[in-house]
C-alpha cells in the first residue's frame, strides 16, 4: 500500500470517528448537528416560544444561539386566543389564515437587541443581511442571512417555515480569537438546522441521549443532572417516561437491571408480565406490559391535571444495560389500548451509543 493511500485511509478514519462524536441536539421540534463536545448551557421549556443555547468545549468564547416563535401567536395572549384555538382543536377546525411574515421587520426587530447589548459594551454594532429569498425546492422556506460585529462578532440566519409556522433566528457567535472559525461553524448548523419533526417523531437530544418521541407529545417535566437524566412527555392522559443513569458498573455490582427499575419505576410492576428481549442495538432489555390498575389510570389524569383526553389503559416499560457508555436505560409508556406499536417505535429511536 502506498503512503498516499494510507494517508487518505487514515483521514477517513478520522473523518468517520468525528462523525460518531458529533454533538446531536434535539428540543422541542428544533434539531441541529455541531462538532463534537459542545453542551447544551441553556433551553426553555415552552414549545411555541423558546430558545436553546449551546456552547463550545474548553475556552472558546464560540456560543451557537437560537430563538424561535410561533408566527401565529399574537404578543399578548388573552383568554380569548386560548379558548378559541382549543376550540378549533376540539371541532378540528383549520387555524384562521395569518398575514404574510415580515422576516425583514423580524430581523431588524433582533438587531435591536444586540444593539443594546454593544451599546453596554462601548461598543457600536455594524450590521449587514443579505436579500431574502426562497430556500428548498418545496418553497416553505423564507431566509435572510445577516452577519454582524460589536460586542462580538456574529454569523446567523432567520427564516420562516410554512410548515410549522415559526420564526427561527440562528446564529454563531464569538470573540476575539475565535471569530475565525464562526463561519465554519455557522456553515455546519444551517446544514444541518430543522425546526420540525419530519416523520412524525421529534428528536430530544443533549448530554448524550437521544430518543425520537411522537410530536403530538409534550414536555412536561425534566430533570438534567451530571448522572442522571429524566424526561417526561404527555398526549392529553397518555404519558411518555425516559429515564437515563450513569455509572452503571457502580450499579450493577449492587442490583440487578430487573431489580434497579423495579425501585424507579412509576407503576408497580408485580401484576405486569415479564419478559427478556434483544434489542435492535443489541442490547438484552427486560419488558414489562400489562393492564393499568384503576389507581394507575386516576394517577394518570391527575398527572394531566384532570384530562380524560387519550384515557391511557396499558403500560409498557422495559429497561437495559449499555456497556459501551456505562449507562442504564429506562422508557415507562401509559398508552391507549389503539396506540399498541408505541414502544417499539421509542424504542427503536432511542440512541445510547
Amino acid at each position: 500500500m502506498s503512503e498516499t493511500t494510507d494517508i487518505q485511509a487514515v483521514n477517513e478514519a478520522n473523518a468517520l470517528a468525528e462523525t460518531a462524536r458529533q454533538t446531536v441536539v434535539g428540543w422541542q421540534g428544533v434539531r441541529c448537528t455541531l462538532p463534537p463536545d459542545w453542551n447544551v448551557t441553556g433551553f426553555s421549556m415552552e414549545r411555541e416560544s423558546g430558545y436553546l443555547r449551546i456552547d463550545a468545549p474548553s475556552d472558546s468564547t464560540l456560543t451557537v444561539q437560537i430563538r424561535w416563535t410561533d408566527a401565529g401567536a399574537p404578543d399578548v395572549k388573552t383568554p380569548y386566543y386560548f379558548l378559541a384555538r382549543k376550540v378549533r382543536r376540539m371541532l378540528h377546525r383549520p387555524e384562521p389564515k395569518q398575514p404574510a411574515v415580515d422576516l425583514k421587520a423580524n430581523l431588524d426587530k433582533f438587531l435591536k437587541e444586540i444593539a443594546k447589548q454593544s451599546k453596554k459594551s462601548k461598543e457600536r454594532l455594524d450590521a449587514h443581511s443579505k436579500p431574502e429569498r426562497v430556500e428548498r425546492e418545496d418553497e416553505k422556506r423564507r431566509s435572510i442571512n445577516f452577519n454582524w460585529t460589536g460586542a462580538g462578532k456574529g454569523q446567523g440566519k432567520i427564516w420562516h417555515c410554512q410548515i410549522c409556522n415559526r420564526v427561527l433566528v440562528a446564529q454563531v457567535v464569538g470573540m476575539g480569537k475565535d471569530i475565525n472559525a464562526i463561519p465554519g461553524i455557522a456553515s455546519r448548523l444551517f446544514q444541518s438546522l430543522e425546526d420540525h419533526a419530519e416523520d412524525g417523531f421529534d428528536l430530544w437530544a443533549l448530554y448524550d441521549l437521544q430518543a425520537g418521541i411522537p410530536d403530538g407529545f409534550r414536555l412536561e417535566s425534566q430533570k438534567l443532572l451530571s448522572g442522571y437524566l429524566h424526561l417526561s412527555f404527555q398526549r392529553g392522559a397518555e404519558r411518555i417516561v425516559i429515564d437515563r443513569w450513569g455509572l452503571a458498573n457502580i450499579t450493577l455490582k449492587k442490583f440487578t437491571t430487573a431489580e434497579w427499575f423495579a425501585n424507579h419505576s412509576l407503576v408497580n410492576l408485580k401484576p405486569m408480565q415479564k419478559r427478556d428481549e434483544t434489542a435492535e442495538s443489541g442490547h438484552e432489555i427486560t419488558r414489562y406490559s400489562g393492564k393499568l390498575s384503576l389507581l394507575s389510570r386516576l394517577q394518570a389524569i391527575r398527572q394531566a391535571k384532570l384530562s380524560l383526553r387519550n384515557m391511557p389503559t396499558r403500560f409498557e416499560g422495559g429497561v437495559w444495560h449499555c456497556p459501551e457508555s456505562n449507562k442504564m436505560y429506562a422508557i415507562q409508556i401509559w398508552r391507549q389500548t389503539r396506540a399498541e406499536k408505541i414502544w417499539e417505535e421509542v424504542l427503536s429511536r432511542c440512541v445510547c451509543h
